[in-house]
C-alpha cells in the first residue's frame, strides 16, 4: 500500500517571512486578502478544549493560500505562530500536514492544526486551536525543582525522568478550561509499574495535570545481529488449542521469537522492575521460554505461546488490512511479557491485568497470570488475542492521535483499542465473536468474559464493566476532573462502550431505542469496511483532545475519503453515530454538496456567549431548527430571512449543539458551542 511520509524536525524556531509555506506559518493580518479570507468556511468549535472542523470540499481552495493565511483564518494576533511537523501522503492520494501551535515561541501542548487536500485543494481541515490566550510566560522551573515535586507526588521507588521542556498546557475542570505556563516532564517507575506525563505551574510550583502514559486492561533480552533460523511450529496456545506459530533456533533450543515478524515474547516470572530506557526492553532477571523441539505444548507454555500467536495476528492484520509494518508503522520490535506482577510492593501478587507500555522508550505488552490478590482460581491468564489486540492497538494509537487518557478522548483510546482487539480477532478467523476478554474470568464466578460491544450494559456487573450503549445514557461515567485511578480518569474503561457499540452497529447492524428514546435501524455494512473507517477516523483526523463528536464527525470525512459522501456507508456511518446518541442520523444529499449550500449562512460567534448569535444567511429564504448532540429538538423550525438574522437561546443550557438549515427542500447542518 503506498503511503509517504515525511517529518519535520525543526532545530531553530525562526519568524522568516519567506519560508512560511514550509515550515512556519505566522499569524498574518493582510488587509489585501481580507475579504477572501472572509470567504473561506467557517471553523466549527466542537468543545472548550478547542477542538474544531472546517468542510473545503467543493470550495476550490489550495492549500498553499490557507497555509499563507492560516494565522488571519484561525483568528490570532501576532503572538500565534505555527510550524510544520509532519506531511504524509495516504493510499487514496490525501495529503496530511500537521502544524504546531505555538503562543509567544511556547509550544502550546496537543495544539496540532491538521490540513487535508488532494491534488493541492483542501478538503477538511480539523484540530485544536486556542486564539483567546493572554498568558503571562512565567520562569521555568530548573529540571531538578521539577523533578522534587513529581518525586514528592509520585512517591514510587525508583523514578527516572524524561522529556522535560516547558510548554502552554489546558486544564479541564466543572469551571472551564485554564491554560497554565508548565514546565512538562515524564516520570517512570517501573518497579511501582507507574508512569505519568506530568505538568507543573512554574508560578506555584504546583502540579496542574498528569496524564496516564501506562494503558491498563481494566479493571530484557536486546536483539541481536547474529542469524537466526526461524522454524514453523504448531504449540499449544492456552485459549485457542493449537496453532501454527514462527520460533527460532537459539544454541540448541527454540524459543518464543519471531525474527520475520520481529516479535519476542519472554518469561517476566523474576522480572525485578528494571528497565533499559535506550533498547526499549525490561531487564533484571527476564528469561526466554525454551523447548527442545519447535513445538511448545506443555502447559506452562500456553499462556506465552498464546500471547506469541495473538501478536502474530496483530502483525499480519495490520499490515495486510491497513499497510501499517508494526504498531509505529517502522517494523520496530514487539516484545511481550507474561507473568508480570502489576503488585506494588509488599502488597499480594497482582496478577489480573494486561498493559500496554511507551514511555521513556520502552514499548512492550505486559501480561498478569490471573492470580487475584495473591490467591488463583478467580481468573485464568490475561493473554486472548483481544486482549493481546487491544493492547498492541493501544501502541498504534499513542503513535497516531495520542488519544489523551482521561475523559472522552481516554475513553475513545480505550474504545478504539477494543475496535482493533475484536478486529484481530475476526482476522484470525478462530471462533470470533464480540466480547472482550471471554474465557479470562472463572466461570463459577457468574460470567465468563469481560465487557461485550454487541451489548456494552451487559458487562458483569462484579467488574464493574457494564458499559453504556448510549452517549451520557444508562451507566455513563462523570467526566469531570480531577482525573485519577479512583474515577478510572473519568471513566475512560466504562464510556467506551459508546464507540464499541457504535462500531458494532456499523459492522453488523441492528436497530432498537436507545436510552434518550432515538428509535434506530442500521444496516452493517461489514466488519472489513467499519475497521478501514474506524482506523482512517483515528489515523488522520482525531488529536489528543477529542470528544465524541469529534469522533462523528472525523468518521463522516473518513467515509467520504474511502467510499464517497453520500453513498450507503455514510447512511448507515451516521446511523450508527445516532443509535449511540450523537448526531441526528440525517445524510446531506448528493446535491446540496454540489451546491456548496453551506457557504451560503455563516453563524457567528461560536462558542455562542451570553445567549445570542447571528445567522448570516444568502438566500432568499429558509428555515433552522436546533437539536442538541443526542438528536433530541431543543429548538423548533423558525424562518430565516435574507440578510443578518438575530439568534436568541438563552434558556438553552451550555454544550454542543446541532442547527439544521432547510432550504429549498435540501438541509445541512452546523454545530455551535453554547457558552
Amino acid at each position: 500500500m503506498k503511503k509517504t511520509v515525511t517529518i519535520v524536525k525543526a532545530l531553530v524556531f525562526t519568524f522568516t517571512v519567506g519560508i512560511a509555506p514550509i515550515s512556519l506559518v505566522k499569524a498574518q493580518q493582510n488587509d489585501r486578502t481580507e475579504t477572501s479570507v472572509k470567504n473561506l468556511p467557517k471553523r466549527i468549535t466542537t468543545s472548550s478544549m478547542g477542538n474544531f472542523s472546517a468542510d473545503f470540499s467543493g470550495q476550490n481552495i489550495s492549500s498553499d493560500f490557507l497555509i499563507s493565511h492560516l494565522g488571519e483564518w484561525l483568528g490570532s494576533n501576532g503572538y500565534h505562530s505555527f510550524m510544520l511537523v509532519k506531511t504524509s501522503t495516504d493510499e487514496l492520494g490525501i495529503k496530511h500536514s500537521s502544524f504546531q501551535h505555538y503562543y509567544k515561541n511556547i509550544k502550546v501542548a496537543d495544539e496540532l492544526i491538521l490540513i487535508h487536500e488532494k491534488n493541492g485543494l483542501l478538503t477538511f481541515v480539523n484540530g485544536e486551536f486556542t486564539n483567546n490566550i493572554d498568558l503571562p510566560i512565567s520562569q521555568p522551573l530548573t529540571k531538578s525543582e521539577t523533578e522534587n515535586i513529581v518525586s514528592e507526588e509520585m512517591r514510587a521507588p525508583n523514578i527516572t525522568f524524561a522529556d522535560f521542556d516547558q510548554v502552554i498546557t489546558k486544564v479541564a475542570s466543572d469551571k472551564g478550561v485554564k491554560l497554565y505556563s508548565v514546565s512538562q516532564i515524564n516520570a517512570l517507575s517501573l518497579k511501582a509499574l507507574q508512569s505519568y506525563m506530568y505538568y507543573v505551574d512554574n508560578s506555584t510550583k504546583q502540579i496542574v495535570k498528569k496524564l496516564e502514559k501506562i494503558h491498563h486492561h481494566n479493571n530484557g533480552i536486546s536483539s541481536t545481529a547474529k542469524p537466526f533460523v526461524d522454524t514453523s511450529s504448531s504449540s499449544a496456545t492456552f485459549y485457542k488449542g493449537n496453532q501454527q506459530i514462527t520460533v527460532d533456533s537459539n544454541n540448541g533450543a527454540y524459543r518464543l521469537k519471531d525474527n520475520a515478524r520481529n516479535i519476542h515474547t519472554l518469561n517476566g516470572t523474576n522480572w525485578d522492575g528494571s528497565g533499559n530506557t535506550v533498547t526499549g526492553e525490561l531487564t533484571g532477571t527476564i528469561t526466554e521460554y525454551t523447548s527442545a523441539t519447535p513445538n511448545f505444548t506443555t502447559t506452562e507454555t500456553k499462556p506465552p505461546v498464546e500471547v506469541h500467536w495473538a501478536m502474530a495476528n496483530a502483525h499480519d492484520y495490520y499490515i495486510n488490512r491497513h499497510g501499517r509494518n508494526s504498531y509505529d508503522g517502522n517494523g520496530s520490535i514487539i516484545r511481550n511479557y507474561y507473568n508480570i506482577n502489576f503488585a506494588s510492593a509488599g502488597q499480594p501478587v497482582n496478577g489480573v491485568n494486561a498493559a500496554a507500555l511507551d514511555t521513556q522508550g520502552i514499548v512492550a505488552m505486559v501480561y498478569g497470570n490471573g492470580t487475584y490478590q495473591g490467591q488463583s482460581g478467580y481468573f485464568n491468564p490475561f493473554v486472548g488475542i483481544d486482549v493481546a489486540g487491544h493492547e498492541y492497538s493501544h501502541l498504534m494509537v499513542s503513535r497516531t492521535a495520542n488519544l489523551a487518557y482521561q475523559g472522552e478522548s481516554g475513553a475513545l483510546n480505550e474504545s478504539f483499542a477494543d475496535m482493533f482487539g475484536a478486529a484481530i480477532e475476526f482476522y484470525s478467523n478462530i471462533s470470533p465473536n464480540w466480547t472482550i476478554g471471554e474465557g479470562l474470568p472463572n466461570p463459577a464466578l457468574g460470567f465468563t468474559f469481560l465487557r461485550s460491544m454487541s451489548n456494552p450494559n451487559s458487562g458483569p456487573a462484579a467488574l464493574g464493566s457494564q458499559q453504556p450503549d448510549t452517549y451520557q445514557g444508562t451507566y455513563w461515567k462523570s467526566t469531570l476532573p480531577p482525573y485519577n485511578t479512583t474515577n478510572d480518569n473519568g471513566g475512560v474503561h466504562t464510556n467506551s462502550g459508546v464507540g464499541n457499540y457504535w462500531f458494532y452497529l456499523l459492522s453488523m447492524g441492528g436497530s432498537g431505542t436507545n436510552d434518550i428514546g432515538n428509535a434506530f435501524s442500521v444496516t452493517g455494512i461489514t466488519i472489513q469496511k467499519a475497521e478501514k473507517i474506524a482506523y482512517r477516523t483515528l489515523t488522520n483526523y482525531l488529536t489528543a483532545n477529542s470528544q465524541f463528536i469529534d469522533a462523528y464527525n472525523a468518521s463522516k470525512q473518513a467515509v467520504t475519503d474511502l467510499y464517497g459522501a453520500s453513498g450507503n456507508e455514510q447512511l448507515q456511518n451516521v446511523k450508527a453515530w445516532y443509535a449511540v446518541g450523537i448526531g441526528n442520523g440525517l445524510l446531506l444529499s448528493t446535491n446540496e454538496v454540489k451546491d456548496n449550500l453551506e457557504s451560503q449562512f455563516n453563524i457567528y460567534p461560536n462558542p455562542v456567549k451570553n445567549g445570542v448569535f447571528t445567522i448570516e444567511n444568502n438566500k432568499n429564504e429558509a428555515a433552522f431548527e436546533i437539536y442538541d448532540v443526542s438528536g433530541k429538538l431543543v429548538k423548533s423550525s423558525e424562518k430565516l430571512s435574507k440578510g443578518t438574522n438575530k439568534i436568541n437561546i438563552s434558556g438553552i443550557q451550555k454544550g454542543v449543539y446541532i442547527i439544521k438549515i432547510s432550504f429549498n427542500g435540501t438541509a445541512i447542518s452546523k454545530k455551535i458551542v453554547v457558552e
